[in-house]
This record gives C-alpha cells, sequence and structure tokens, in this order.
C-alpha cells in the first residue's frame, strides 16, 4: 500500500511506501564506512600536534593548557567577506575533539559538552554582524554523508537570507499558529507525549522523537520545548543536551554501526523584525545515512518513506 503523507514540521510531500525497505541493495554496505583507530595523523590539518597548517584558530577551548576543541576559518568557505562577493558572510570549521579517531559515537558527555559550548559561542558571534539573516549549523559524517576529511568536525556559516526550507518552516509555524493559536511546537509535544510510540527520550527541557512522517527515513529530531534562541540557551540546559547526545549516539550505533549521518540544526532567523521567537522552538535533525536516494528526489524533490517511525523510535528509546 501506498500513501501520500506530509511532514509536519516543514510541509514536505513524502511517498510512504514501506515494502521498499526489503528491495535488494537498498541500504549503503557498512564496510565502506570503517572506523579509524589512530588518535593522531601526522597528515591531517585538524590534529593536534599539526597546528601550523592552520593558523586562523576563531575560539578554543583548553584542558590542561591544551586544545580539545576549537573553530578556525574555514580554507574553503562556502561564503566569506570577500568585497568582491556578491553575498558575504562567515564560514567556520568546528573541530569537534583534537583526537583523529574521535566521533559522536565515542565522544563522551564532557566531549559533547564542550563541542556545544563552542556551537553556542560562534552562534552568538556571528549573530553580532547585522547583516547576518540566518545562522546555518551542521555536521558531515563519513563520505557518505558529505564529509571531506575524516577527522571529526562540525561547519557553521552565516547567511545575508534566510534559506528557502527555513522560510517555509516559518510559514508552516505561523499559519498554525494563526489557524489553531498555538505554538506548533507545542502541540507536536502534547500530541507525542499522548502517542508514546513514536518517542525516544522526554525530560523537561527536550523532546527527543521520530516525526510520523519525515522526509529522510530514521530522521530523528531532538526539540528545545522552550521559546529560545540556540545562543540563549543556559549551560546547564547544554549539559543535559550532552547526555541526550551522548545516549542517543549509542543507540544508533548499537542499531546501525558505524553509519554516515547527517546532523543540522534549525533556528530562528536573526537581525529580523520577525523573528518567530513565539511560534518557532530550536530543533536539532539527526539523519542516519542508511538508505540510498537518487534520480527520483532529485528529479522531484520529494522522498520516500520506507520504515515506519514507531519502529525507529522503539529501537532507539534510552532513559
Amino acid at each position: 500500500m501506498k500513501e501520500l503523507g506530509i511532514d509536519t514540521l516543514n510541509n514536505s510531500k513524502v511517498i510512504i511506501a514501506r515494502d521498499r525497505k526489503d528491495r535488494p541493495m537498498d541500504e549503503i554496505k557498512k564496510e565502506i564506512n570503517k572506523e579509524d583507530n589512530e588518535e593522531y595523523n601526522k597528515e591531517c590539518p585538524f590534529c593536534r600536534g599539526n597546528e601550523e597548517q592552520i593558523t586562523e584558530e576563531t575560539y578554543v577551548i583548553k584542558k590542561n593548557t591544551q586544545w580539545i576543541v576549537k573553530s578556525v576559518k574555514n580554507k574553503y568557505p562556502i561564503i566569506d567577506n570577500n568585497p568582491l562577493n556578491e553575498i558575504k558572510g562567515e564560514h567556520d570549521v568546528i573541530i569537534d575533539t583534537y583526537k583523529h579517531n574521535g566521533n559522536f559515537y565515542n565522544m563522551n558527555e564532557e566531549e559533547f559538552y564542550n563541542l556545544l559550548l563552542v556551537y553556542k559561542k560562534r552562534f552568538k558571534d556571528f549573530k553580532e554582524d547585522e547583516n547576518t539573516k540566518y545562522i546555518c549549523l551542521f555536521k558531515n559524517y563519513l563520505r557518505d554523508a558529505g564529509a571531506s576529511l575524516m577527522h571529526p568536525h562540525s561547519q557553521i556559516l552565516s547567511l545575508p537570507f534566510i534559506p528557502p526550507n527555513l522560510e517555509e518552516e516559518y510559514k508552516v509555524c505561523d499559519g498554525f499558529y494563526k489557524k489553531m493559536g498555538i505554538n506548533m511546537y507545542k502541540y507536536i509535544i502534547q500530541e507525542e507525549i499522548k502517542y508514546e510510540k513514536r518517542l525516544i527520550y522526554n525530560d523537561v527541557d527536550f523532546l527527543v522523537f521520530v516525526p510520523q512522517v519525515c522526509r529522510f527515513t530514521g530522521d530523528t529530531v531532538i526539540l528545545f520545548k522552550d521559546n529560545l534562541y540556540f545562543y540563549e540557551v543556559e549551560d546547564n540546559k547544554l549539559k543535559k543536551l550532552s547526555f541526550i547526545l551522548k545516549k542517543l549516539f549509542d543507540k544508533i550505533y548499537e542499531e546501525n554501526g558505524n553509519c554516515p549521518f547527517n546532523l543540522y540544526i534549525h533556528a530562528h532567523p536573526v537581525n529580523e523584525e520577525n523573528d518567530y521567537r513565539d511560534i518557532y522552538n530550536v530543533h536539532i535533525h539527526i539523519v542516519p545515512r542508511k538508505f540510498n536516494f537518487g534520480g527520483f528526489e532529485l528529479s522531484t524533490g520529494m522522498y520516500v518513506s520506507s520504515i515506519k517511525s514507531e519502529d525507529i523510535a522503539k529501537k532507539l528509546k534510552f532513559d
């Protein structure tokens, strides 16, 4: 049976085809995503000890006089402040850990917390440029998810406009509020808690769940319950988020092994009169790249969901 579903968070149309999970060659072969066993690689520009290869540090956290996580100017930026550019902005690489073989599957809570502190700091720094309208923070893990270097890293860049996908999300939230008289995310929180079967984790500050319909199979969402700008999130909440990331990636590894993934944060626009604070909640998407997509998705902009969200959530649930 085939159905047409709507992704609640962004109004995207998704074809639901559960039987496609059994088709041959649907899953990316795990053996091409080998884990790295080296803590230090002399050829890697992001490893501690190779600092001469990167000179433009923008923020550093140290422990016992040595850096453990830092952000640096991207040597090959998507956007920069060259005066000849039609559009201008900043683009940093955030080196998640000094360990070449570190990754979200083996980092501890303290490492996650320090990384989140850098995320927050650079987010706040980028916001200070009044020309910045949106700050994009994302992470690609392994080649199949778009990573160019294997040393664990994230990226953050400022844009002088709001990306179309985010404009659509804000429009969906605005329309929902005008029609229903309630913040859409508060409504989602209430409904998901009531239904229970798509929940992975729930506490006073965060809800982790798999949306009923989502563009990308396995898309897991960490939803901030408070109407906070990301750069305003208190450090104690970041500690809670560190616990969640540690537990969640342990479960993803247990289920999928060293699976490539994309992580991205959807947040409010900045330096805009209408910033949607009261109707939009920050949320983090984690998309395991376990399944391929190709010509149909690229030609139509639509995606196919082949596994029930309830089945995914059940395997990832933690306390």
